[in-house]
This record gives C-alpha cells, sequence and structure tokens, in this order.
C-alpha cells in the first residue's frame, strides 16, 4: 500500500536524512546540527540512509514501520480478543494507516515510535495474563525506547503502567515498568550530557514549550481539520463502537489508556501537523477490529471494513490509475520534491562539497539533495523564527567573511518580522544566478574582491 509513495520525500524526512548524515560525519547533534527529535528517530535515519542516500531508502523506512504496525496489531488484536479481531485490525492499518491525507506514508516521528508503543501494548497485555514480569518489563523497555522516536510517543508506556497498576504489588510493578524504561530514556540523556545538555534539552523540551505555539494552537488546529476528516474520523466512528462492545471488560480500560494517551500526545506540539495524527491510527484500529468482528457473517465484517477505509483505498485506486503528472498533483510534496530536485542538482553543480550554503527556509530536504553544509544549523523556519537569537546568529553568519556559496529563496517572505538584518546582507553580497520553473531563485555570492 505505501509502495506508490517511495519516489518522494518532504521537507522534515529530507531534513532529518541531512540531519543524520552530518551527525554520521562527526557533527554533535542538536549542538552542531539542530534537530527537535530523540537520537532514536535519528539514528533509525541513519541506518536507511547507509543503504542509500536516496528518497526511496527513506521511504523505505515508512514501508517497514507500517508492516511491522500491521503484524503487531494483528497480534494485539488477538490477546485483546480472538485471532478474527486481530486480523481487522492489521487489515484496516494496513490499509487505512497509509493515510493520504495525514501523512502516513512518509516515515515521521510518529509512525517511528508506533512500532515500539504497539509491541510494548502487546507485551503488557501478556504480562497481564500471565502475571509474568519480565514481559511487563520488556513492556517498559518498548514503551521507553518509543519516546527515542518522539517525544509524544508514550501511548505504550501508559499502558504498561495500567497493568502494572492493576496487578500486585502495585507500586513494585510500576517501578519496574519505570525503570525498564529509564533505560532508552537514560541514554538518550546521557548522550545529551556529553554532547552539550543545554543544546540537547532546549531543542527537546523547551522548545516544545514555546509560548508563540501555545498562542497559536486553535488555529493550528482549526486547519489540521480537513485532513483529520478524510482519513482519522471513520475510524473514531466504528472504534467508539469497539470501546461499547469492551466497556464490561478489562480490556476496554487499556484500550481506552492507550487512545487516551494517544490523544495527548497529538495535543502536546500545539502546531497540530496532519502528520501528528498517526500516533491515533493503531489504536483507533485496534478499537475497529473488536467492533468489527462483532458482526456474524465473516464476509460482511471485512466489507464493513473495506467501508471504513474507502478513503483511502479510493486515494489510491485513483493514484495508482493516474497519469504520471496528475499523480505528483495528488501526492503531497511530490511536486515540491522534484523543483528541489533541480534546485539542488544546480547547487551542485555549481559549487564544491566545501562551499556552505543557506536555503529560507523549511526546505531542510535540499541539504540532503545537495549534498552540501547548511550555513546555520536551523535548517526549518520555526526554530529560526521562535529560539532566541536564532535569526541574529543567521545575519551574522550572512556578514561574515566565510558566508554560504548559495542562498535559496524557496518563499518570497520566509521570516516572520524579516527585517533588514538579514535583507541587508543579502542585499549587499549576492546576486540572482538561476530561477527554477516554480520561481526558486538562487542567490550567489558577489565576487566583490579582497577586503579593504
Amino acid at each position: 500500500m505505501r509502495l506508490p509513495f517511495l519516489g518522494s520525500i518532504g521537507p522534515d524526512e529530507g531534513g532529518y536524512a541531512y540531519v543524520a548524515w552530518q551527525w554520521a560525519r562527526g557533527h554533535a547533534l542538536y549542538r552542531g546540527v539542530w534537530v527537535d527529535r530523540p537520537q532514536g528517530l535519528i539514528l533509525a535515519y541513519r541506518l536507511l540512509i547507509s543503504i542509500s542516500h536516496s528518497a526511496w531508502a527513506i521511504r523505505l523506512g515508512a514501508v517497514v514501520a507500517g508492516v511491522a504496525i500491521t503484524l503487531l496489531l494483528v497480534w494485539v488484536g488477538g490477546l485483546f480478543d480472538g485471532e478474527r479481531t486481530g486480523l481487522l485490525a492489521g487489515g484496516l492499518f494496513a490499509v487505512a494507516g497509509v493515510g493520504p491525507h495525514i501523512e502516513g506514508f512518509t516515515f515521521n516521528g510518529e509512525l517511528a515510535a508506533a512500532v515500539p508503543s504497539t509491541a510494548a501494548v502487546g507485551a503488557a497485555l501478556v504480562a497481564w495474563r500471565r502475571e509474568s514480569r519480565r514481559w511487563l518489563a520488556a513492556a517498559g523497555l518498548l514503551g521507553g525506547s518509543a519516546l527515542l522516536m518522539k517525544q509524544s510517543g508514550f501511548d505504550g508506556l501508559a499502558v504498561a503502567f495500567a497493568v502494572a497498576l492493576a496487578a500486585k504489588p502495585r507500586l513494585g510493578r510500576a517501578g519496574l515498568v519505570a525503570g525498564c524504561a529509564a533505560v532508552p530514556v537514560g541514554a538518550s540523556a546521557i548522550g545529551g550530557w556529553l554532547s552539550g545538555w543545554h543544546a540537547y534539552w532546549t531543542a527537546l523540551v523547551a522548545y516544545h514549550f514555546d509560548s508563540s505555539t501555545g498562542s497559536g494552537r486553535f488555529s493550528h488546529f482549526h486547519q489540521s481539520l480537513p485532513a483529520v476528516a478524510s482519513d482519522v474520523l471513520p475510524l473514531a466512528a466504528v472504534a467508539l463502537v469497539g470501546l461499547w462492545v469492551l466497556r464490561r471488560r478489562f480490556e476496554a480500560r487499556l484500550a481506552l489508556v492507550w487512545l487516551s494517551a494517544a490523544v495527548v500526545g497529538v495535543n502536546v506540539g500545539g502546531l497540530y501537523w496532519p502528520h501528528y495524527y498517526v500516533q491515533l491510527l493503531a489504536p483507533l484500529c485496534l478499537l475497529g477490529g473488536v467492533a468489527l468482528a462483532r458482526i456474524r457473517v465473516p464476509a460482511l465484517g471485512w466489507a464493513t471494513a473495506a467501508v471504513v477505509a474507502l478513503p483511502a483505498l479510493a486515494f489510491l485506486g485513483a493514484l495508482v490509475q493516474a497519469s504520471e503528472s496528475s499523480r505528483e498533483l495528488m501526492v503531497k510534496y511530490a511536486l515540491g520534491y522534484e523543483n528541489d530536485q533541480r534546485v539542488a542538482r544546480y547547487v551542485r553543480s555549481h559549487s564544491s562539497p566545501d562551499d556552505r550554503v543557506y536555503a529560507f527556509v523549511s526546505r531542510a530536504d535540499f541539504y540532503f539533495l545537495a549534498d552540501r553544509d547548511a550555513a546555520s544549523p536551523y535548517i526549518w523556519a520555526h526554530p529560526l523564527n521562535t529560539i532566541p537569537g536564532a535569526k541574529a546568529a543567521l545575519a551574522r553568519t550572512l556578514w561574515a567573511q566565510r558566508r554560504p556559496r548559495f542562498v535559496v529563496l524557496f518563499q518570497r517572505k520566509p521570516l516572520q518580522h524579516r527585517d533588514r538584518q538579514v535583507d541587508a546582507p543579502l542585499d549587499r553580497y549576492y546576486k540572482l544566478v538561476w530561477r527554477s520553473p516554480s520561481g526558486t531563485t538562487v542567490l550567489e555570492e558577489r565576487n566583490l574582491g579582497p577586503v579593504g
């Protein structure tokens, strides 16, 4: 189901790949190259780009994660309510999990975190049934590992704690879960301490509680609703039926904990990018499988599942039959990726590997595609606009003698409250040398001769 999306990547995917590439070359994570995701996700990207420095290798991560979550849901659904529930839950995720409007086909942090989170839910269920401390420890370890993919990936860990608190001795078992979860989280903290604690803490924690994010929370949420309505609402409707079916069983509490923790995770960031909602898909598909398994005629159950997944099925069907130009319009980021490739080819062919470049802004995939170092550690717009001193540091870089060779303008107004501290060095030191068919402007440093 995800194979039609292998041909392109989005700005975030390319940005994570660039960060992973720089980290592999010895740059200090968070301090030398900035990213607001934990080391686990960047390690996954290091693995993928070691296979191939190309888009298909990155989207391969999304394929593998989708397969893993599908199979894990078959297992978890079987533990919850029987084999048929597991097959229906896995089938729902295999199709609806593509999430063409919420970017379920991209290798984002939410999808990566859902793999260990779903495994943690399954391990917690086994621990509850067998009263096993080993399986509970595994659930804690897996739940903690999900936090290394994205900070909001604590939904599987919440289920592990729910199982621990339902058993005796409660404090002892909860302590076991906490201790095992602390192993991967502690490893992340140690890595952050070694590379620079302030930069690590600011990127992973403090940055996400910026006041400007809170002030625009409702606006961001409202803008995300159209994508959610198409990809998530059908699943949510059938999931509510599944929750009602389980209402008298202990499993209902666990399912509610899983879904509630995922909802909290979506709301933590405050920006409500479409891919945030990918975190809801696994628990919704599980509860949807519970509801559909109650339909006595198996064929009718699968037919209903197809209706629930109809938005994704219809999109995929239209995508497969569409012409190449139409596909580029249908798949998010595909057109932008083609433009970024053109710009990257021009910059790469007119520069050396030692030259630094900069792109205004949030086209972080450009650096990965161009194989060139970014002149600033801030390669996305939001941190550049919100982190104190980030914009001033970029201005100093543009004024410096060793300024970037090329500056690419992907947006006309890339920065909020853009002022002369950024405009002035561009006007003084750069000239227009090329423009892509879509209007992206490439500026090259002027040859002003020796500094007198």
